[in-house]
């Protein structure tokens, strides 16, 4: 076949175009069957049922609670931010029995579960299939263990594209919880990722679930390992609360999957960013003739407590950088005020508030104090 013959080059557009159809359908099809019928290969079943169980943002953080209820964790932390008005990230953190490092790939993989011996239904169907975590790495842009040991908890971390796998547009409106004969239910609301949370905190009474930002949830998780919450938990996230300083801190919530800026990790760090309180707490402070939910205060490390929290944040800026801030400030607004006559008079007086600076001028014409 002459291989500038344009005829030929068709042709073998069509046949490479067929063999693509065919190789590909091969790779789907284990048998063909009568009528138009097939029995599909395992991997096409599994890819294709992975992509119906995961059709939300919301089904991806059901299927890691119900992971993190499994694993006997008492406490879950679910950080999530929007990005780019398009990309959730979402990190999940629990205290429970955690998975040992040859398996944080593996578990990914389809039909590979730690029930071995039977399976569970819920409110959201069967669980302990072994496909929640390849479903949602088969849907995610990015999924993966950030950390996890064993009895120390677990750190999941994914990226999900909302135009491929869409969420609530509402995800701040927390439902209701309202009482019935049996007990509380969560009532009207958006079906939002605080539903999951919420409805997995009435069926499951002995765990408490946070949600809130990743500078929020370093916070949480900071306070959910202090005596102050009577955990005591030497847990996987046990790392942020002994963080010596924001750096420390800083690489503490980088190792949980909490990407949290450096001015995030000192605000966490000094105490500035309250802890979440639990969904439940949340819910029920909304019930008539509740109150509200108490904020917790954050939580510094144990030096800093009663002392760094009440210091002058600028307390420690040298006195040479003070008047060199003056400096700069004065010939800033002399260039400013030129354009009026007017200049500054004397030495500037630079004082150190609580969170503030306040550099002050006596002003005056050019012509003062010339003879």
């Amino acid at each position: 076949m002459d291989n500038d013959d344009p005829t030929a080059t068709g042709a073998r557009e069509v046949i490479d175009f067929v063999s693509s159809i065919t190789d590909s359908a091969r790779q789907r099809v284990e048998e063909h069957l009568a009528h138009g019928f097939v029995r599909l290969k395992v991997a096409e079943a599994e890819r294709r049922q992975a992509h119906h169980d995961i059709r939300s943002v919301e089904d991806i953080v059901t299927e890691l609670v119900r992971n993190s209820r499994d694993a006997d964790a008492r406490n879950v932390v679910v950080a999530s931010q929007k990005e780019k008005g398009r990309f959730r990230r979402v990190t999940v953190i629990d205290d429970g029995c955690g998975i040992p490092e040859d398996m944080h790939n593996m578990v990914f993989e389809p039909r590979v579960t730690s029930r071995k011996d039977d399976f569970d239904r819920d409110r959201y169907g069967v669980h302990g299939r072994g496909m929640a975590l390849f479903s949602i790495k088969s849907r995610a842009t990015d999924a993966r263990v950030a950390a996890s040991e064993p009895g120390r908890g677990t750190s999941v971390v994914l990226t999900v594209d909302t135009e491929q796998v869409p969420e609530r547009s509402d995800q701040a409106t927390i439902p209701r919880l309202e009482q019935d004969g049996e007990g509380l239910v969560v009532g009207a609301g958006p079906h939002n990722t605080l539903r999951v949370l919420l409805e997995m905190s009435v069926d499951n009474p002995g765990m408490r679930y946070y949600t809130g930002s990743f500078a929020e949830a370093l916070a949480t998780v900071r306070w959910l390992s202090s005596s102050e919450a009577s955990e005591g938990s030497e847990g996987l996230w046990s790392i942020a609360a002994r963080a010596a300083d924001a750096r420390e801190l800083l690489t503490a919530a980088f190792l949980l999957g909490l990407p949290v800026s450096e001015r995030n990790a000192y605000r966490v760090f000094r105490g500035e960013v309250e802890p979440s309180v639990s969904v439940m707490e949340e819910a029920m402070a909304r019930l008539p003739g509740a109150d509200a939910p108490k904020p917790r205060p954050g939580s510094p490390p144990p030096a800093l407590r009663g002392v760094e929290r009440t210091r002058n944040q600028l307390g420690a800026v040298s006195r040479d950088d003070v008047s060199e801030l003056g400096s700069a400030a004065g010939a800033a607004i002399d260039e400013v005020l030129k354009g009026y006559f007017l200049k500054t008079r004397g030495e500037p007086k630079v004082r150190k508030g609580r969170g503030k600076l306040t550099i002050s001028f006596y002003v005056g014409s050019d012509e003062e104090g010339e003879s």
